[in-house]
């Protein structure tokens, strides 16, 4: 009897252990099951948990175009720099802030595109709300793939104040190669960017142009020509008369340029009367476009053509805006100067000036001016820098 029951109790836990394992096998299996038909929740999860800490979360790895990729591409539609734009992980939501220059765009504008970029990802605008200011707008914005909610600040960056760009003033020093030394020397000392306009067959011609040249002034032919006064001023030797023919023009053209072969542009010396010619004018304009030199109208007289007939044969060409040392040089007169200057360059972006080298005096008194004008805002250039253009942007 005994037996009989120990072999029954020994039945029985075999019973349960068969049973023990089947279960713990079945439980097995099901855990397989969920872990295989449940591995994207799992891994969107591990992602989500491993991005926490970034300023970007993927919520599904399946999605390839969602709410944040439409804020994303807007950022990059709108020009906004990293500097200015910004996301946070918040409790409910993901805060995004896009800053724009109000020079370039409004708030109005930039919330338009947003919102169209959000549109085409079907997602869904919850709210909008512009700040009493005017300065910065409040977009919430639902991924009704994920349930995500984003609110996108919108406003304007401040911008650094744009400099003015400075008004570009040639100085051109008529007269030279009457005189040598140490005033020539004084002269040459003086910004290299100013130039040195040069008579030609006087005593000091050729040395005047090397040094110039050593010191890297930018040299133009100081053309003598017939004045209105005539002859009670003379222009000098050499000088252009409207009474010469073409043949005679050209020639003495020839010679000066020749003479001063490191000269790349001429202006007029005197000419109130040949600068109001225009048969002379052309002869004059015609050689200097040959030699690819420039020429600036001194403008002794107001009913000077000599600019006009320059601009007609596509020679490039400046005019002058001001002597500086007339009717004399004192403080007043540079005082009087330096505000017609200023009023000028407010309409006008490059600016030629002239004065003379005579004597002691006139170079004190172009030292001045120059340490006058750093003071405002000019920039001291050659000649040949006020004719240059700007060519356009080829497409």
């Amino acid at each position: 009897m005994a037996k009989k029951k120990n072999r029954k109790k020994k039945l029985n836990s075999n019973l349960r252990f068969d049973f023990n394992t089947i279960f713990f096998f079945l439980l097995f299996i099901f855990v397989l099951f969920l872990l295989f038909y449940n591995f994207d929740a799992i891994t969107k999860f591990v992602i989500e948990k491993q991005n926490e800490t970034t300023t970007v979360t993927v919520k599904n790895i399946e999605d390839k175009k969602n709410v944040l990729d439409a804020i994303v591409h807007t950022k990059e539609l709108l020009s906004v720099t990293d500097g200015n734009y910004s996301n946070s992980i918040k409790e409910d939501h993901i805060r995004i802030s896009m800053g724009v220059s109000a020079a370039e765009m409004d708030l109005n504008y930039a919330n338009m595109i947003l919102t169209g970029q959000v549109e085409l990802t079907e997602g869904t605008i919850l709210s909008g709300h512009e700040f009493s200011n005017g300065n910065r707008q409040k977009i919430e914005i639902l991924d009704d793939k994920d349930s995500q909610k984003y609110i996108v600040y919108l406003y304007y960056v401040q911008t650094k104040e744009k400099i003015p760009s400075k008004t570009k003033l040639a100085i051109i020093v008529d007269d030279f190669g009457i005189n040598n030394g140490e005033l020539l020397d004084a002269f040459c000392s003086l910004d290299k960017n100013i130039s040195f306009a040069i008579l030609p067959d006087q005593r000091y011609t050729q040395q005047v142009m090397e040094k110039a040249r050593e010191h890297g002034h930018e040299m133009l032919i100081h053309i003598p020509m017939e004045p209105i006064s005539y002859p009670k001023n003379n222009p000098g030797k050499n000088a252009i008369y409207v009474h010469q023919n073409e043949k005679k023009i050209k020639n003495l053209m020839e010679h000066f340029i020749a003479q001063l072969p490191y000269c790349v542009g001429a202006n007029n010396h005197m000419g109130s009367l040949v600068t109001t010619d225009e048969r002379v004018m052309k002869t004059v304009i015609s050689v200097l476009k040959e030699h690819e030199l420039y020429f600036i109208d001194s403008r002794t007289t107001q009913s000077s053509i000599a600019y006009k007939v320059a601009k007609e044969l596509l020679l490039p060409a400046g005019r002058s805006n001001l002597f500086l040392d007339t009717p004399e040089i004192s403080p007043q007169v540079m005082e009087t100067k330096l505000s017609q200057l200023q009023m000028m360059a407010k309409s006008n972006d490059k600016l030629i000036v002239i004065t003379h080298c005579a004597t002691w005096e006139r170079y004190k008194y172009l030292k001045k001016f120059i340490s006058r004008i750093k003071n405002y805002n000019f920039e001291l250039v050659p000649v040949s820098d006020i004719l240059k253009k700007e060519l356009p942007e080829i497409l």
